[in-house]
């Protein structure tokens, strides 16, 4: 029982315990519904990536400005007067708590994108025609509107068209007909088929005449005359033209293209129901003469042209009729690009301040470790209980998620306010040392800049990988076999379930292990994470890969705010745990934003081929580490077992001194190899 009291109940820690617990609680209840709430809204997915992208770019203005803030306000630098409870760091994360919920509140007060006619008909019916004279996008109007869409011409987009075919008349509806019978093969004008005609049967030698030579050239081949459409795009002053041609083997061709405003007269016939927009610059479709013929031969009325099918006329990459939909308004993509990236920044910045109080609180004891593992087991706990509740209790809503975080986030606000336990006055003087001498904070920056740098880029690569999964994880969830809300919720519980386990003895394994070779063995796990997506069908299975996460999240992140313990001053506590924070969450989790983003794209089917290359990145820079680490860098980075100097230098005898005493020398670990990392 003493043990488990050492290990859980120590009184000092239980609120700062129960704070992370529902912080990360809270964190895991919302993000993982975010880019649901996305698509609830009517973004699209070019939309999502950016505003994901963008506000991750944005939060690193929350760590720039507490991590300073809250370092000066410790009264450690500058020669200030120290803080000797630490309510200014409870404050200041109890701010962030608070406002987190306000703005993530606003998300959902933002209007969705009505993409439906008001008779609930769905989205708009639109097809593609072209013939000679040019290339036309035929849409449905909107009930009860007379105006078609103004359009821009030098805005250009993607129109993926699919089924083409000739056809008479073609209007928004317009379908290919698929006839199950296969094509019929001419006959050759002697009435024989293909074979007959070529090969035929040899006559006896008495009774050869005059024999009609069949040549190739009198034979139909029965070749079916198939779809060319030819375009320009680009500059006016460098377009460069394009012909595709459409074969019953084509998925689907991608026009870039401009459109110009409708050119229907509202008030003639059937074509006042629909809009045509014409394409802007040059477009042309060839249409052969006998296939003209044919089609006049069975209406007379007819007017030639090539029909086509529109694939995911509204959703695709970077869609040029997205806007053109009913009620579509813009507004909402603007306001919730503002919101999300100023909501963004308050969770980020409470993390910087977390992570900083839990390093405070817990102190560097005599052994070199502290309780840093064992606080952030509980903030696995946290990620291993809300996010399946939400998934299974809420179905994924985003109301559910909202009211979850709001509850969590303001117990914990609650906490830090009232509480007088948790042990947050700034840490003693020696407490930056790492290997038992007595250094001066200055002295320490200049000897280990460099390093802190390199680890800044590693954690900005790990911060790549890592977003490049999870920020739309969802997305590739619900288009998988048997997919499901609770599914989403429980990726980020399988990894933190037994997280937390490993997180309780999380110091004395990365001591063991060694800081760097835990991130190299992140590296190599994204190699096998991004691969297993790949090959994973079914949605269940992915919380399988998911387990990795044990490693490339909450491994890396402990073994993350202990390098940045062991190598930043004292007085610099916070401003060093918001380095990785930066790196990390907010530059690698942009950028990850930006290169998974292209994994969801309609059009090429991207997912294989982005994940695929971000698999090969992984191990190559995994085997590039090692490399440099293990045969250049190691030596360098592990410090010499030596005890301190004797004397002591002049500078440390005479720190607080006064006069005639000479204050005694303390030496952190000078007894033994306590307090010497492997690096």
């Amino acid at each position: 029982m003493t043990i488990m009291n050492k290990i859980i109940y120590n009184p000092n820690l239980i609120t700062l315990k129960c704070v992370i617990f529902l912080f990360f609680g809270a964190l895991g209840s919302l993000f993982p519904f975010l880019p649901l709430h996305m698509n609830d809204v009517g973004l699209s997915k070019d939309e999502a990536v950016t505003i994901t992208a963008v506000a991750a770019l944005v939060a690193t203005i929350g760590p720039l400005v507490v991590a300073p803030l809250a370092d000066r306000l410790a009264g450690t630098s500058s020669g200030g007067t120290r803080s000797k409870s630490g309510k200014y760091l409870k404050v200041m994360i109890a701010i962030c708590l608070v406002l987190s919920v306000v703005f993530y509140w606003l998300l959902s007060a933002i209007p969705r994108i009505h993409k439906q006619s008001v008779s609930k008909r769905g989205p708009l019916e639109v097809s593609f025609v072209c013939d000679e004279n040019g290339g036309f996008i035929l849409q449905d109007r909107c009930d009860n509107e007379e105006n078609c869409y103004n359009w821009d011409s030098d805005k250009e987009g993607v129109v993926l068209v699919k089924n083409c075919d000739y056809t008479c008349h073609v209007t928004p509806s317009w379908k290919m007909e698929v006839s199950s019978e296969p094509p019929l093969v001419e006959n050759t004008s002697s009435g024989q088929n293909v074979d007959d005609a070529i090969y035929e049967e040899p006559y006896p030698e008495s009774e050869i005449g005059i024999v009609e030579i069949t040549t190739p050239s009198d034979i139909n081949l029965g070749i079916v005359p198939i779809p060319h459409m030819c375009y320009t795009t680009g500059p006016e002053d460098n377009r460069t033209q394009f012909c595709e041609v459409y074969t019953t083997y084509t998925d689907s061709i991608a026009f870039h293209l401009s459109l110009r405003p409708n050119e229907n007269d509202t008030g003639s016939n059937e074509s006042s129901n629909f809009c045509r927009y014409p394409v802007a610059g040059q477009f042309s479709c060839r249409i052969p003469t006998e296939k003209i013929e044919e089609l006049k031969s069975n209406n007379e009325n007819c007017q030639p042209a090539i029909g086509c099918e529109i694939k995911w006329p509204y959703n695709n990459t970077d869609s040029l009729l997205e806007r053109s939909q009913c009620g579509y308004d813009n507004i909402s993509y603007y306001l919730y690009i503002l919101v999300r990236s100023i909501g963004d920044i308050f969770p980020v910045a409470a993390l910087v301040l977390i992570d900083a109080a839990i390093v405070i609180a817990t102190r560097e004891t005599s052994t070199g470790r502290g309780d840093v593992g064992k606080q952030f087991a509980f903030g696995a706990l946290g990620l291993a209980v809300f996010p399946p509740l939400v998934g299974w209790l809420g179905h994924g809503s985003y109301l559910a998620a909202i009211i979850t975080f709001t509850v969590l986030m303001l117990l914990a606000a609650i906490i830090l306010v009232l509480d007088t336990m948790m042990p947050l006055s700034p840490p003693e003087w020696w407490w930056h040392t790492r290997c038992g001498l007595l250094a001066l904070p200055m002295s320490s920056v200049r000897k280990y800049g460099f390093e802190v740098i390199a680890l800044g880029i590693v954690f900005f690569l790990l911060g790549i990988f890592w977003n490049a999964i999870d920020a739309f994880l969802p997305w590739h969830i619900v288009k998988l076999d048997n997919p499901s809300a609770l599914i989403i919720g429980l990726t980020y519980s399988v990894a933190a379930i037994i997280a937390v386990a490993y997180l309780i003895f999380a110091e004395k394994i990365i001591d063991y292990c060694g800081h760097s070779n835990i991130l190299i063995l992140c590296f190599a796990n994204y190699t096998v994470h991004h691969l297993a997506l790949i090959l994973i069908k079914e949605a269940a299975l992915v919380l399988v890969c998911e387990i990795l996460e044990i490693i490339t999240l909450h491994c890396m992140w402990v073994t993350a705010v202990l390098y940045m313990r062991h190598l930043v001053p004292r007085k610099f506590t916070t401003c060093g745990q918001a380095l990785p924070v930066i790196a990390h969450f907010c530059l690698g989790r942009s950028v990850g934003a930006l290169l998974g983003g292209l994994a969801y794209s309609e059009y090429p089917d991207n997912f294989k081929t982005v994940h695929k290359w971000f698999a090969v990145s992984a191990n190559a820079i995994a085997i590039m580490y090692f490399t440099a680490y293990h045969y250049y860098l190691k030596f360098y980075c592990i410090p010499p077992a030596q005890l301190p100097p004797d004397p002591a230098p002049s500078t440390v005898q005479h720190i607080n001194g006064n006069g005639n005493y000479t204050p005694l020398r303390v030496y952190h670990n000078s007894s033994s190899k306590k307090g010497h990392f492997r690096y």
